[in-house]
């Protein structure tokens, strides 16, 4: 069983209204894309801000604010991949679009699946639950999205977006020599169950 009770942002003692940071209805700072607040020379960060509070998060929060501050430059939040992960048993990790959210976005979409007693490595540990599945833009072959529920899921899922920010084709993943015996090779078969679809 998983309860989620959710959170608050810790931002009544923070003294804003002082500032004049503004806070949306649920307590959380407002910022752009460049994580600037409402007041001039004020940055948010973290979980005080709307958006996925995640550790791996804030560390790119922080990066984009150093960055454009330290060195002029113009990095932007917008459009960031957000890797997601959860380390039940089997342990979850997604990123970019799943299957329904590319078909209500009206995207020419493949699909590629592939259960988990159907990966060596993982029949190797007797870690066999779970699956893995990969959403592909038909016409240019990109992935969009990845989720793999099972052994590590969170490292294969970590592969994947590797292979989404460097364009990398599904085609080119299913021809791809990874070592073995690893779960990343089982990207290979990953990916040659679409043509089977």
């Amino acid at each position: 069983m998983l309860i989620a009770a959710g959170r608050s942002p810790q931002t009544k003692t923070l003294n804003l209204d002082k500032t004049g940071v503004e806070v949306d209805e649920k307590g959380y700072i407002k910022v752009n894309d460049k994580l600037e607040t409402t007041a001039e020379g004020i940055y948010a960060l973290g979980d005080v801000k709307p958006g996925p509070a995640f550790t791996h998060i804030a560390y790119n929060d922080h990066l984009v604010v150093l960055k454009n501050l330290m060195e002029n430059a113009d990095v932007s939040i917008k459009g960031r991949p957000v890797p997601y992960c959860m380390f039940t048993d089997p342990q979850l990790g997604r990123i970019g679009l799943s299957e329904d959210e590319a078909r209500k976005q009206g995207l020419d979409i493949k699909v590629a699946k592939l259960t988990m007693d159907h990966v060596a490595r993982a029949i190797e540990t007797n870690e066999t639950k779970g699956f893995m599945k990969a959403v592909v833009d038909a016409k240019t072959d990109q992935v969009l999205g990845a989720a793999v529920l099972g052994y590590e899921g969170g490292e294969v899922m970590s592969v994947l977006q590797m292979a989404m920010q460097g364009k990398i084709t599904a085609h080119q993943l299913r021809e791809n020599i990874f070592a073995h015996p690893t779960l990343s090779e089982s990207i290979n078969n990953l990916f040659m169950s679409i043509e089977e679809a």
